[in-house]
């Protein structure tokens, strides 16, 4: 199913139907009973009820002639980041298929409204805020204990992590450009590449997005001494790569069990399974901040991140009092100050080029003179010509 355009989410919100606060409906979930898991297959099944009974909701709530002839829904999107929509359910019925090869639950499910459609507006929003960023995602390990890029734990949780960005409707650069990058660090002999050598490199790709994650993985024993575990802890840090700013962070552990005596082959695939269930759980918690963020930021306009290089401490005053009493600039921030050197953040409906012009020439009024030494999409570095760093 083609992914949701969800732009087109927030021309329909005005089209929706409101019946009453919380939406009940009857569902059916089914999952393969796997290897005698019968336990596993009941979860799995209920699982898939409750996603049956939120495929239901957003039937409702959408009216089904707008359904049909605009647009076609990716529920794994929706289902993903509806947390909670799901309000309470009741089991009817549950029971093993007549061959014994699946598990089968029907509920009774009240579906909160209210929770779905702000979940619709906020997938709505993010995307028509953001602009279908491109993101690109890279392995990049600062723990000492983390495990190696190679190893099959990681690839597993890089590929969960590219599926649900992708499925949450960002551009995911492909191996072969984030290949670059690592082939960057490597012939710099840096496996320790500090963040901002990161965010540079991901820039000069182009990309607008930088997700650096780790993995930390290991086995636990638990008690009675018949089962261990496989872990896994996966840690997620997203940057805006125009700014450099940090704009989410997540870290979730996955847990598989796994038998006492089990050999090397099991021991591998627990491993990864524990490194896609934490993935999994941390690109859901990381893509809810990424919405917050750009949802602040289309509320106040661009972000915008000024440098300012070789100005005294008076000549940084004009310039913060300037931008301080412009009107059209919100929620200014003075991200660092030293000697000669002040980077400030600010929001603002104007245009990176036209904001590069008011400012000189603001300067320019106030007897203070503004060289820009670079300009890159919403990074801008002003630098003074009478003074040399």
């Amino acid at each position: 199913m083609k992914p949701i355009r969800l732009l087109l989410i927030l021309l329909v919100c005005g089209m929706f139907v409101r019946p009453a606060a919380a939406i009940e409906v009857e569902a059916t979930g089914m999952a393969a009973i796997l290897s005698g898991n019968l336990g596993g297959a009941r979860n799995q099944a209920l699982q898939n009820a409750q996603r049956s009974a939120v495929e239901q909701g957003v039937g409702v709530i959408l009216e089904s002639q707008t359904r049909t002839k605009n647009f076609e829904i990716d529920m794994d999107q929706i289902f993903t980041s509806a947390k909670g929509v799901v309000t309470d359910y009741l089991v009817l019925e549950e029971n093993k298929t007549a061959d014994g090869s699946a598990y089968i639950v029907k509920i009774r499910a009240n579906v909160s409204q209210a929770k779905l459609e702000d979940t619709l507006s906020d997938l709505g929003i993010l995307h028509k805020k953001m602009g279908n960023q491109r993101m690109m995602v890279i392995y990049h390990s600062e723990n000492p204990h983390a495990v190696k890029r190679t190893h099959g734990a990681t690839k597993a949780a890089l590929q969960t992590l590219r599926d649900s960005f992708n499925n949450a409707g960002f551009r995911l650069f492909n191996e072969a450009a984030t290949g670059k990058i690592y082939q960057e660090i490597e012939v710099a002999a840096r496996v320790d590449r500090p963040v901002d050598d990161l965010i540079a490199m991901a820039l000069d790709q182009q990309a607008d997005i930088l997700v650096s994650f780790e993995n930390i993985a290991g086995k636990r024993g638990t008690e009675g001494g018949q089962f261990s575990a496989a872990f896994a802890t996966i840690r997620i840090s997203v940057y805006d790569a125009t700014t450099g700013r940090q704009i989410a962070d997540a870290q979730n552990e996955g847990k598989q069990l796994l038998r006492s005596n089990a050999g090397p082959y099991d021991w591998e695939k627990g491993l990864a399974t524990a490194a896609m269930k934490a993935a999994r759980k941390g690109a859901e918690e990381a893509i809810a901040k990424i919405a917050i963020y750009y949802q602040q930021v289309g509320d106040q306009g661009n972000g915008i991140l000024m440098i300012f290089r070789g100005f005294d401490d008076d000549e940084k005053d004009v310039i913060l009092d300037y931008l301080e009493n412009t009107p059209g600039f919100q929620q200014l921030s003075e991200l660092k100050n030293t000697i000669n050197y002040m980077e400030i953040e600010l929001f603002t409906n104007e245009s990176p080029s036209r904001l590069r012009r008011l400012v000189r020439r603001g300067m320019r009024d106030k007897g203070l003179t503004l060289q820009v030494q670079s300009a890159t999409r919403n990074r801008i570095v002003f630098s003074n010509p009478r003074r040399s760093e």
